[in-house]
């Protein structure tokens, strides 16, 4: 990918295949954000909006790093995503080598002994889970088991 083809821009609204509106509701109350402590002056959240960025070899870990003891984090990733594996999820993790606080468990949805996923904690208040049977978009492919995960985090 040449320096010019690296910029792209995000789209401007839902993508067809999301259930993205529900999300936008909920994030948006008024009762919502106050719990999350987010200012009025800050916009209206969005699942896409317009942005500008720049593909680099510099992933995302950074941001893990430098919020590390500062917020709780959850990232989450289903078992079988063919676009960011789970695999290689857990490889940059490890290379934080944070400290497990909450070894490896399994999670299951209310009222079921059905495996939804697994999860394991780290200091720096890092929590990873992963979504079983749910690739990429993990709330499009188990949207009870990936809100389970979530809602029990929170």
């Amino acid at each position: 990918m040449t320096k010019k083809d690296s910029k792209r821009k995000l789209g401007d609204s839902l993508p067809a295949c999301t259930f993205g509106v529900p999300v936008a509701d909920y994030f948006n109350r008024q009762d919502v954000r106050e719990l999350l402590n987010i200012p009025t002056s800050i916009q209206a959240w969005e699942l896409c909006f317009d942005i500008d960025y720049e593909m680099s070899a510099t992933g995302s870990q950074w941001i893990y790093e430098a919020l590390a003891g500062k917020y709780r984090m959850l990232h989450y990733s289903g078992d079988i995503d063919g676009s960011v594996p789970t695999q290689g999820t857990r490889n940059w993790i490890d290379s934080l080598n944070w400290n497990v606080t909450t070894e490896w468990h399994p999670y299951s949805v209310t009222n079921s002994d059905q495996v939804a996923g697994y999860s394991v904690a780290y200091e720096g208040d890092l929590t990873f889970g992963t979504v079983h049977g749910a690739g990429h978009m993990a709330p499009q492919f188990k949207r009870e088991e990936t809100y389970y995960l979530i809602f029990q985090w929170l």
